[in-house]
């Protein structure tokens, strides 16, 4: 009898500290140790058992429940979204919770937010984790909005291989399929059933993560399988560099956007261009536009294979792009000469038979192996480049106007499909700073908006390029050839 007083001592802090200690009415406790077990025990408004054969049964399942001590199920007021499964009276549970998250704060209605007090954060160093809601009834699931990682804008501390799985008992769960990622890169994702489905309880079941424990943000569940998910815009930042961590090189993209005036508010994220493809940005919610940031090794130095997905991107057409320097190199390169072709560079080409002509070095003063620039020519600080094509990236810009340079490398002439925009000015001597494809609003330019120097120039850029993306319709695969610019007076294009 001792024990089981004991253990009616624990629940009755268990209480407390899950549910608040209710001071009226009587309560159900629930023990969800794993998925495969669970057991209901009354519990009177003291926080003690109302009947003394309960005292047994208690101590049977101690064990359990000293362990749901760092579980969370916690019973959490819903929120509104237009479409979204109303989560009054929902239950939030977790196979483990670190301190300072809670499992319920991922149904807490702020998507957004990367406080732990308003996410859900497995315990690192398990080999496995889980998260779970029980709602108060069966209901129709057909879509699922899932917000994760622990950094606004990285992919990091985020589940990667994971499943959803639906259950009417919370004992016979149903994988389903459709929502199996096996190497997730994404910080939002949309997972659409073929076929909805009906549960009262829905887990996430994640295999592994990218860090050391699964964050996930922000879940809501929505009825309709084809149903409209508003998402606000955002954007992502790739770093070409070949770094494999970030953020790096590229994330000042970011701040930039959202400097612009009516863009405060925009999301974004920022990866390597290894993990960027199709796949990545075909997946909902969709992006609005891409940046690639400049890099620093030269082109026979760099891995063909990480510029494959950014070829494939650039290929299908379907998002805004914008490259700066080494970034806008590259996309004339994977124009005109491909991933699957060998690469050079100036320091190492054969003039007989070069292998990307297409780029060249401002100059030398010496000669030096490859990677090594010491002896080359560079444009730094800011510079005047001309326009030489009326394009609407640069509404609101002097014909003449200065942007910041950082390079020695450059594009000797535009690929085929694309049209130089801007050209250098008084006092430049790279000649290609900015092309564009002419039915597309993908744009390579040699000048970084992205960098401090040149602070009107680059936010009137970024503004307009925003509002040309949002006009396209951000990744649009059913987008319509747009008109090209016409060629300002005394403009020539070069090949």
């Amino acid at each position: 009898m001792q024990l089981g007083h004991f253990f009616e001592e624990v629940a009755k802090l268990q209480l407390r500290a899950r549910i608040g200690c209710r001071q009226q009415g009587d309560l159900t406790v629930t023990l969800v140790p794993s998925h495969k077990v669970g057991y209901a025990i009354p519990i009177d408004k003291n926080g003690c058992s109302r009947s003394p054969r309960h005292m047994s049964r208690l101590a049977a399942l101690c064990l359990w429940f000293v362990l749901s001590l760092s579980w969370s199920n916690v019973q959490v007021p819903g929120h509104a979204r237009a479409g979204t499964a109303p989560l009054a009276a929902t239950i939030a549970q977790a196979s483990s919770t670190t301190p300072a998250s809670a499992a319920k704060a991922a149904i807490d209605g702020n998507r957004f937010a990367t406080d732990p007090t308003h996410s859900w954060q497995g315990t690192p160093a398990e080999r496995c984790w889980w998260w779970q809601v029980r709602f108060p009834q069966e209901r129709t699931i057909g879509a699922i909005l899932q917000i994760q990682g622990d950094h606004a804008a990285v992919f990091r501390n985020a589940p990667r291989h994971y499943l959803w799985q639906a259950s009417l008992d919370g004992q016979a769960w149903q994988d389903l399929k459709e929502t199996e990622v096996t190497n997730e890169r994404r910080l939002f994702r949309i997972h659409r059933l073929s076929k909805p489905c009906q549960a009262r309880f829905l887990r996430l079941s994640i295999l592994k993560v990218e860090g050391t424990f699964p964050t996930l943000r922000e879940v809501e569940f929505f009825a309709d399988a084809r149903a409209a998910i508003p998402f606000g815009e955002w954007i992502i930042a790739v770093d070409t560099t070949g770094e494999s961590k970030v953020p790096r090189h590229g994330d000042a993209f970011i701040p930039l956007a959202r400097s612009c005036k009516g863009w405060q508010g925009l999301q974004a994220q920022q990866l390597c261009h290894r993990d960027f493809d199709e796949a990545f940005v075909a997946a909902e919610p969709r992006p609005l536009c891409v940046f690639l940031s400049g890099n620093f090794k030269d082109w026979c130095q760099q891995h063909r294979a990480d510029w494959r997905g950014t070829q494939e991107v650039l290929t299908k057409r379907n998002l805004p792009m914008w490259a700066a320097c080494g970034g806008a190199q590259g996309l004339a390169i994977l124009s005109e000469v491909g991933v699957d072709k060998p690469w050079d560079c100036p320091h190492c080409r054969d003039p007989k038979n070069p292998r990307l002509p297409i780029y060249t070095h401002i100059g030398h003063t010496g000669v030096k192996p490859c990677g090594d620039y010491s002896c080359c020519l560079f444009e730094r600080g800011p510079h005047n480049v001309l326009q030489v094509a009326d394009d609407p990236v640069f509404q609101g810009l002097p014909r003449e106007f200065k942007s910041v340079e950082s390079h020695c490398g450059q594009i000797e002439w535009p690929p085929k499909g694309w049209m130089l925009i801007a050209s250098n000015g008084s006092g430049s001597q790279t000649k290609t700073q900015c092309l564009r494809v002419k039915n597309r609003y993908i744009y390579a330019a040699q000048f970084h908006i992205e960098m401090a120097g040149a602070p009107e120039s680059s936010r009137q850029i970024m503004s307009n390029f925003l509002k040309l993306a949002r006009d396209w319709g951000g990744y649009n695969p059913n987008g319509k050839a747009v008109v090209s610019p016409e060629l300002l007076s005394g403009a020539e294009q070069r090949r």
